[in-house]
């Protein structure tokens, strides 16, 4: 399958391979790292799952990076396609307005009190329209209600899904916000794998 990844990086458009690769609904984790025969249902009822554990339309959660393709497509040379190992972690991409404003005004709200971890970080991520949620600040009290909701998700996800890997939440502003995110690294990928032949 990888094979056939890099020959349509070389063959077709950005937005072709984005929609193709991360859009669709086999996920590699769920048909080759978990040997589910039914692997599209369980994506949906996955899906389904989260929705109703974090307030989110089911249409706007999607698994994307080495969990969904089984390799790594982030264009660092020490990353570019590493295989989806043990300690992989697996990224979910959660499409909500009202979370990222939320998150985005907590942030706003924990600057004006002082020194933010990561501040750069954030800022680039906010100016890209997603925000990382991985270690949400307890001085918050929209961070400390979100863990709240997602960390018994992550143990239930553990339970019921059989999902052993870290997650991590990126929520975006946009499904627009996805694609130009995930554009911008496949453009970087191409550069660089066109440097590499």
């Amino acid at each position: 399958m990888m094979e056939k990844f890099k020959a349509h990086l070389k063959q077709k458009e950005t937005k072709w391979i984005y929609r193709k690769y991360l859009l669709g609904h086999d996920v590699w984790y769920f048909r080759e790292y978990l040997n589910i025969p039914s692997h599209a249902n369980v994506y949906d009822d996955l899906k389904i799952f989260i929705s109703e554990k974090l307030d989110v339309h089911t249409n706007n959660i999607a698994i994307v990076g080495s969990a969904k393709l089984g390799y790594s497509i982030t264009p660092l040379k020490e990353k570019l396609f590493q295989p989806f190992s043990e300690n992989s972690d697996i990224d979910i991409a959660i499409v909500s307005p009202e979370i990222f404003r939320q998150s985005w005004s907590a942030f706003l709200e924990l600057s004006r009190k002082g020194y933010i971890h990561g501040y750069n970080n954030i800022t680039s991520n906010i100016f890209r329209r997603f925000v990382m949620l991985k270690q949400p600040d307890h001085r918050s009290d929209f961070f400390r209600s979100w863990n709240g909701k997602v960390e018994p998700c992550k143990k239930d996800l553990q339970t019921v899904f059989s999902m052993s890997h870290d997650i991590n939440y990126r929520i975006y502003e946009s499904w627009e916000a996805v694609e130009s995110y995930h554009c911008n690294g496949i453009d970087k990928l191409k550069s660089q794998f066109e440097e590499l032949m």
